[in-house]
């Protein structure tokens, strides 16, 4: 018999688990993409690894698991350990990359005058590279929360030969669930995670735009670009003023030119023209 505060309270521990997890890829996200874009050396051995690395499934790493964390420390805390450890490889890649590219594509503008007003490490992480960050980790942080929870009942549930560990989280709580075969309780869970997870991700999405409102840097200036008018637009309108101009042209050489009067001396100009 299950309490459904319970089972709220296990959707809340798994959430916070996937958040918490998320914050830790960002942070030493961070550090790896200053490295990246500092370091050639690094860069190569960087981006060759997150792309090896993110190709391999969660339960490729069970073995290095069980024998660093479950073996190795042992008790609840190694246990947990574990299952982060397993939710943390299915959410940082994306994260990873994503930074990556953000501190790639900072203008090397921007960088230069970072540096003749002599900002340090911290400055430049926190004036440049981190906000100039921040739309692409709005973009790929969907992904990576998607990933999380996709995996998040392998990773709190596993089992060594005999001996199976899990950690409390919606996971376990649902493997308990399927097995005893209440089938209520897994509506429940499934409706409070739901909601949950629409909550979280309404949140992201309203992070999404609030980032690419605030942090979005323009390259350029835009430029207006003009209508070009279909070509019998132009020719409708050309030919009547053809027309015109070539009239006007032809009236012009066929006005009379004014002949200026006779005159017929000084003083008989007097008598004429009193």
């Amino acid at each position: 018999m299950y309490d459904p505060l319970l089972i709220a309270l296990a959707v809340l521990a798994s959430t916070a688990r996937v958040l918490a997890l998320i914050g830790a890829s960002i942070v030493t996200g961070w550090f790896l993409g200053y490295l990246a874009v500092k370091s050639r050396a690094f860069e190569n051995i960087y981006t060759s690894l997150i792309g090896v690395l993110e190709s391999v499934p969660v339960f490729s790493f069970f073995p290095v698991v069980l024998a660093f964390l479950v073996s190795g420390i042992g008790g609840y805390l190694g246990v947990e350990l574990a299952a982060d450890f397993l939710v943390f490889t299915a959410v940082v890649w994306n994260i990873w990359i994503g930074i990556y590219q953000a501190f790639k594509t900072v203008p090397q503008e921007m960088v230069e005058v970072a540096e003749n007003i002599k900002l340090g490490f911290w400055g430049k992480m926190r004036q440049l590279y981190i906000p100039f960050s921040i739309p692409r980790i709005a973009a790929n942080i969907l992904p990576s929360f998607a990933n999380g929870f996709f995996y998040i009942i392998v990773s709190e549930v596993f089992s060594v030969g005999s001996s199976q560990y899990h950690v409390f989280g919606i996971g376990s709580v649902m493997a308990e669930l399927a097995a005893e075969g209440a089938t209520a309780y897994m509506a429940f869970a499934l409706g409070v995670l739901g909601a949950v997870v629409a909550a979280v991700i309404y949140g992201f999405r309203e992070f999404a735009d609030y980032a690419a409102a605030k942090y979005a840097v323009d390259s350029a200036l835009p430029v207006r670009r003009m209508r070009v008018p279909p070509p019998w637009l132009g020719k409708a309108v050309r030919g009547p003023l053809a027309r015109l101009a070539r009239y006007t042209a032809k009236l012009q050489r066929r006005r009379p030119t004014p002949t200026p009067p006779m005159s017929y001396g000084r003083e008989y100009d007097k008598i004429l023209r009193p």
